[in-house]
């Protein structure tokens, strides 16, 4: 069987009638059909979405012990290697938070194909429809499909709105899951390479992306985007990342503003020294109760030496008066 028909048979038919039946369900909202099955289908990516997240908050914490292999070995393969090592001590798989993306893509492209058989208007893509829908009758009966949500055409492309809100989403997601760690200059080689890639370059394309594709892709990849951040926040928590990080360090300079190092957590507060004062007091005391004791001890050996004393004392007078009554 060729490629194209395993294709159609597994995942674009199906996922045609999918659509179909879940506009007739949000009564007749394709709009809402979309974000219905963004819901799903995040709920079903979940358990590898939060491996991923747990990985990128881990290969965030481990930022630090990146930096002192970066200074300590100048050497690139012993570099690479120690790296390597911190890597599998940490369990941090530094690829792993490509895997959800990546099974995306392959229904991010079904929901293309489907989203302009779905809508088409002319007679042509109308019978392309009937021809693919099964033979259930809420799914039949709910053709032909309405393209409006919110004032878009979901089946037009070149929404300039959308792509720039999925932009923005993605790379705010990027940088919750990479906290402040991924615009440190610290990063260097194949790690600061990665920061740019997922930070930047992935966000400008997948947000051009959209721009050239029908605006409900661009409504599935922003709602999916806006999920992603939300199960991180509440799942996973936002590390060293803050608000304030997002405003320019002019203007933070200007309104002092001041953040802390990156990769320390929020609400994490390191172990406060013992002050100098409270050494001197404890030294005090310990010394008192040494002079003590030893007061203690002489007072003691005092009051033996006094009771040895008064012993030998009363011994010599009894032995003076046996002496007086013999000579008698």
């Amino acid at each position: 069987m060729p490629i194209g028909a395993i294709w159609q048979t597994v995942l674009e038919t199906p996922l045609i009638n999918i659509m179909v039946g879940l506009t007739a369900v949000a009564f007749g909202s394709y709009g809402l059909a979309i974000l219905i099955f963004t819901v799903v289908s995040r709920a079903l990516l979940f358990p590898l979405t939060l491996r991923m997240l747990h990985s990128m908050r881990a290969l965030q914490e481990i930022q630090p012990q990146m930096q002192e292999i970066q200074k300590k070995y100048s050497d690139p393969r012993r570099r690479n290697e120690e790296v390597m090592k911190l890597y599998k001590e940490a369990g941090v798989n530094p690829l792993g938070c490509l895997g959800p993306q990546l099974l995306q893509m392959p229904i991010f492209i079904a929901l293309y194909q489907v989203i302009r058989i779905t809508l088409g208007d002319t007679p042509e893509g109308v019978l392309n429809l009937s021809g693919k829908l099964y033979n259930v009758e809420f799914i039949q009966n709910a053709v032909p499909l309405s393209p409006t949500f919110l004032g878009m055409d979901l089946g037009a492309s070149g929404n300039i709105v959308l792509a720039v809100l999925t932009g923005g989403a993605m790379w705010l997601q990027q940088r919750i899951s990479t906290g402040r760690t991924a615009t440190s200059p610290s990063a260097q080689g194949q790690q600061a390479q990665m920061n740019q890639m997922m930070l930047y370059i992935m966000p400008a394309m997948f947000g051009w992306i959209v721009f050239a594709s029908p605006a409900g892709v661009g409504l599935y990849w922003f709602a999916s985007n806006a999920i992603g951040i939300i199960l991180q926040w509440i799942f996973v928590g936002p590390g060293d990342f803050t608000w304030a990080s997002l405003i320019p360090a002019p203007l933070r300079a200007s309104w002092g503003i001041t953040l802390p190092e990156p990769g320390t957590r929020r609400g994490s507060r390191p172990a406060r020294p013992a002050s100098r004062k409270t050494s001197q007091t404890d030294a005090a005391d310990g010394s008192g109760t040494d002079s003590g004791d030893a007061d203690g001890d002489d007072g003691k050996d005092g009051r033996r030496g006094g009771q040895q004393g008064s012993g030998a004392t009363r011994s010599s007078s009894r032995t003076g008066r046996r002496r007086r009554r013999h000579r008698g």
